[in-house]
């Protein structure tokens, strides 16, 4: 009964860090931004993802199976296996990109350049920064946590691919051709994370691939 209750309280800690992110996405989309309301979302944004660490440590307290979030946080080793992470990432896009044909985009995609068309420049902080964090923390962190604390092989490879499916799901929800290449990445950041066992690494390949998608 204690693990289910703890499972059915991670779970609602993820519905409860989607909807802060939902909010924070809907702030920086604004068109004008005041002074006084880039500083509430500046804020807003810094509670939220503080808040997403401290419930994600919290529940590595009561359960780590996996030893994530131990020290020392950085190391050359697990630096070069997020940077291979994200040539992977790029790797891979131009190839299924190439595979479609043509120069078409995700409809996710699609949106976000109609909206930093018309939006402050603190969109493309959210694309760099906070959606990086956020979503890695949601479809990463807390999702291990939730539903595949325990470390071990089955769990490593069906999590790797079940996170990507919900990361892949969250971008494409209408299962476009495109879900395959979401799908694809998510699991990228998921081994990512697996492997280095550090939330960090998933963040900065995650950091790394989405400054591309502004340039």
């Amino acid at each position: 009964m204690k693990t289910f209750l703890r499972f059915l309280g991670n779970l609602a800690v993820i519905i409860i860090a989607f909807v802060f992110y939902t909010v924070l996405q809907l702030g920086y989309a604004q068109k004008k931004v005041n002074l006084l309301f880039a500083i509430i979302l500046a804020v807003l944004t810094v509670a939220v993802i503080y808040w997403m660490y401290w419930i994600y440590k919290r529940e590595l307290k009561q359960e780590n199976d996996w030893f994530f979030n131990a020290k020392p946080h950085w190391d050359v080793k697990r630096i070069i296996i997020a940077v291979a992470a994200f040539f992977a990432l790029v790797i891979f896009q131009v190839a299924y990109i190439r595979l479609i044909g043509g120069n078409t985009v995700s409809q996710n995609q699609a949106e976000l350049d109609e909206v930093r068309k018309v939006a402050s420049p603190m969109f493309n902080i959210l694309l760099v920064v906070v959606a990086p964090i956020c979503e890695e923390f949601i479809f990463r962190a807390l999702f291990f946590n939730t539903f595949f604390p325990a470390d071990n092989n089955l769990n490593k490879w069906v999590g790797v691919v079940a996170s990507g499916f919900v990361f892949a799901y969250g971008h494409d929800p209408m299962f476009s051709k495109f879900i395959y290449l979401y799908w694809v990445m998510g699991m990228i950041l998921a081994w990512t994370y697996v492997e280095t066992k550090d939330i960090r690494y998933s963040i900065l390949t995650h950091m790394l691939n989405n400054i591309l998608s502004i340039l």
